[in-house]
C-alpha cells in the first residue's frame, strides 16, 4: 500500500515537474493555440447566441404584453363610448321633457309619452306607430305634440300601440287660428312639409311671422301651435284669403312624442 501511494506522489511530482519546466521554456504555446484559436471563439459563440435567445425571447414577451394591454384598452375606450352614448341619449330625452314640461306648465294638460317605433305611408300618405294604445288610455282623435307643436292625431288604436295621422298629410285638416289677429280658418298639410292654413275670410288680419295656434275642436284643445305664417295670399276677386305656413319641428327626425289625455282638472 505504502509503495502504491509513493507511486501515485511521485507521479504527480513528475506532471508539475514538467509543467513548470515547459511553461519557462515556452512549451505550453501549442496549448494557448487551441484556446485561443478554437475553445474562446467557440465560447463566444454560444455566450452570443444564447443572449440573442434571451433578446428574442424578451421581446416576444414584450410584445405579447403590448398585444393584451391594447386589447384591455380597447375594451375600456369602447365601453366609455357606450357610456357617453347612453348620456347622450338621456341628455336629449331630458331636453324634450324640459320643453314639453313648459308647454304642460302654460296650457295645463295631461300628457302621455310615448317612443316613435315606425314610420310608415307614402309620398302621399303619412303616419308613425307609438308604442302607446289603448292599455295607456289612448283614443282616436286625441292629439299628439312634440316640443309643445301639434305633429298630428290618433287614427288608430290597438292595445299596445296607436298610428298618428301626421299633420303634415295632404288630407290632414284641422280648425286653427292665427295668434295675433285671430283670423279663423282650416290648416291642411301638404307636400314638402309644409301647411296651408286657409278659409280665412277677406275681413280678417294674417300677417308674415305669426303664429298659427289649433282653435280647439273634438279631441284637440284649443292653443296647440301648429306653425308660423312665411307668407299670405290675397286677392279683392277671392272670398278667402289663405296663408303659406312653416313647420315648427321636424317630424322625419322624431323620437319621443306627447299624446294630449286631457285637461288638467
Amino acid at each position: 500500500m505504502k509503495r502504491q501511494q509513493s507511486l501515485a506522489i511521485a507521479i504527480i511530482c513528475s506532471i508539475a515537474l514538467f509543467i513548470i519546466a515547459l511553461k519557462y521554456l515556452g512549451g505550453l504555446w501549442p496549448f494557448r493555440v487551441v484556446n485561443d484559436q478554437i475553445l474562446n471563439p467557440v465560447g463566444v459563440a454560444f455566450s452570443s447566441f444564447g443572449r440573442g435567445i434571451n433578446e428574442n425571447f424578451s421581446i416576444i414577451t414584450r410584445a405579447t404584453g403590448l398585444a393584451k394591454e391594447n386589447k384591455t384598452q380597447a375594451s375600456e375606450i369602447l365601453a366609455l363610448k357606450n357610456q357617453l352614448s347612453t348620456l347622450k341619449e338621456v341628455a336629449n330625452e331630458n331636453d324634450e321633457l324640459r320643453a314639453q314640461l313648459n308647454f304642460n306648465e302654460r296650457l295645463k294638460l295631461d300628457l302621455t309619452a310615448a317612443r316613435v317605433v315606425s314610420s310608415e305611408g307614402t309620398s302621399l300618405r303619412k303616419f308613425i306607430t307609438i308604442d302607446r294604445g289603448r292599455n295607456s288610455g289612448l283614443k282616436e282623435g286625441m292629439a299628439v305634440v312634440s316640443s309643445g307643436v301639434l305633429i298630428g292625431t290618433i287614427d288608430r288604436v290597438e292595445d299596445f300601440s296607436s298610428t298618428v295621422f301626421l299633420s303634415t298629410d295632404p288630407d290632414f285638416r284641422i280648425r286653427a287660428l292665427g295668434q295675433d289677429g285671430r283670423a279663423q280658418g282650416i290648416v291642411r298639410g301638404q307636400l314638402g312639409q309644409g301647411y296651408l292654413f286657409d278659409k280665412i275670410t277677406q275681413a280678417e288680419s294674417i300677417k308674415k311671422g305669426e303664429l298659427v295656434i289649433t282653435a280647439g275642436s273634438g279631441l284637440v284643445p284649443r292653443g296647440i301651435l301648429i306653425g308660423e305664417v312665411e307668407s299670405a295670399s290675397k286677392s279683392d276677386n277671392a272670398v278667402f284669403q289663405s296663408a303659406q305656413l312653416r313647420p315648427l319641428v321636424s317630424i322625419p327626425s322624431l323620437e319621443i312624442v306627447f299624446v294630449v289625455t286631457g285637461l288638467k282638472q
